[in-house]
């Protein structure tokens, strides 16, 4: 057991490393897709800007709030995709007999599915998050070392989500349609707006189905006012999350039918 973890560890680090070199080999398109992502992003913060200016603040929704949500769900994003965008993929594995390649490799199917693949424009998205911590902390670094760890830390959402939802394809058929809208339509629309703005069957949903307020909601308010209790609620269900979709993910593997498609990964 524990040589498998450490052999799964030393995986994963060498994987950042191949993902860092096939950012470093494509200079241009990498420097590229970050800035056009930084500047997407920036797009939103003009829009909360406007608000604000023509609103003005209030006790239960603050421009600093709002702030922070953005940076953790950018942060979060840009880590999760940036290393393991391979989890985009995994439907496709499992419609084309894709995974048997995976299947014959040493270290963990999951983890080796997951690392697959790199998305550069994700560093736009975590520069940005950066960025946005600066900003809504006035240079507080403290603040922004704690949303970078939040933001982290966060991505287990993004990662579980994506490998549960992609894994029901082994039962439903592709779900690849699907899990693009859950992702981009649900966890990341509402990830970044104010908690406040909700009723409550909605903000059922988002500590729920939709783990919004673990990713976005409760870490933004830690950085506003550190709370130990909610610290231990975000970590205890996003290893909860991560544990059901790891689950979920081997179940799939088990009940997964071979495309006959043998051919070694590199």
């Amino acid at each position: 057991m524990l040589t498998e973890a450490r052999n799964n560890i030393r995986y994963f680090f060498n994987a950042i490393k191949v993902s860092i070199k096939s950012a470093m080999a494509y200079k241009a398109s990498f420097i590229i897709q970050t800035i056009f992502m930084f500047l997407n992003n920036a797009s939103f913060l003009i829009f909360w800007t406007v608000v604000f200016s023509k609103t003005g603040e209030n006790v239960d929704i603050t421009f600093n709030n709002v702030l922070y949500i953005w940076g953790l769900s950018s942060f979060a994003y840009g880590v999760t995709y940036f290393f393991f965008g391979g989890i985009e993929k995994i439907n496709e594995y499992i419609i084309t007999g894709g995974l048997d390649s995976f299947l014959l490799q040493p270290k963990g199917v999951l983890l080796n599915v997951a690392t697959s693949k790199c998305s550069f424009s994700a560093c736009g998205d975590v520069l940005y998050g950066i960025v946005v911590g600066m900003i809504a902390s006035g240079g507080d670094i403290s603040k922004v070392l704690m949303l970078m760890a939040l933001g982290t830390f966060g991505g287990v959402f993004f990662f579980a989500s994506e490998v549960i939802v992609r894994s029901l394809s082994v039962w439903i058929g592709d779900t690849n349609v699907v899990a693009d809208r859950y992702v981009q339509m649900f966890l990341i629309t509402f990830s970044t707006y104010p908690e406040n703005i909700f009723k409550i069957g909605t903000k059922i949903l988002l500590y729920t189905v939709v783990p919004a307020a673990y990713l976005a909601f409760l870490p933004a308010s830690i950085i506003e006012s550190f709370s130990l209790t909610k610290l231990l609620i975000v970590i205890a269900v996003g290893l909860l999350y991560l544990f059901i979709a790891i689950k979920l993910f081997y179940k799939a593997i088990s009940c997964y039918e071979s495309g006959n498609n043998m051919a070694m990964k590199g």
